[in-house]
């Protein structure tokens, strides 16, 4: 298989599983560019200090330039790695600063760190509650990780990019 055809595979797909992909590219690429687009105001300190300025713009880069990709089918496996490996980094950041990976809503307060959850452990779900970190869950970054995964594996589909590219190389 030549190189071209690895960096712009896009998986060999029925129409209705390429619909699929197609709905998820979309929809998973622009909420990563909406998420990552206010960090371009200060791409190398938006999480301050404490993570170096490369590893922050980094991140602005899979966020913003992977979510493009992603939502045209473009360089699909490269795209996908890079916002898998930010969204690994930032699960990691949300439970090391004692997240849960799920934060279920049980009632009208957000006081507090929350509570144990259908006896789940604390690392996995909370019930209610908030931190002092953003949406004081995982459960965005972990979704994104998850969808980019699964279009790493897949391919982007035959309605992307990577399969008009890929249809011209042959």
């Amino acid at each position: 298989m030549k190189l071209t055809n690895k960096i712009f595979r896009s998986g060999s797909h029925d129409s209705f599983t390429s619909t699929g992909l197609l709905t998820l590219r979309i929809v998973a690429g622009l909420a990563m560019v909406l998420h990552g687009t206010p960090k371009l105001a200060n791409p190398t300190g938006w999480l301050g200090d404490s993570v170096p300025a490369l590893f922050q713009f980094l991140a602005v880069l899979a966020e913003v330039g992977g979510g493009l990709a992603v939502t045209v089918g473009l360089l699909t496996p490269v795209s996908t790695f890079g916002v898998v490996a930010t969204m690994v980094m930032a699960v990691r950041t949300h439970l090391v600063a004692g997240d849960p990976l799920f934060r279920i809503t049980i009632s009208n307060t957000n006081a507090g760190a929350g509570v144990e959850y259908l006896g789940l452990p604390q690392w996995f779900a909370l019930g209610g509650g908030n931190s002092g970190w953003g949406t004081g869950s995982a459960e965005l970054a972990f979704l994104f990780l998850i969808m980019s995964a699964t279009l790493f594996f897949t391919g982007a589909g035959k309605y992307s990019l990577d399969a008009v590219i890929n249809a011209q190389n042959k």
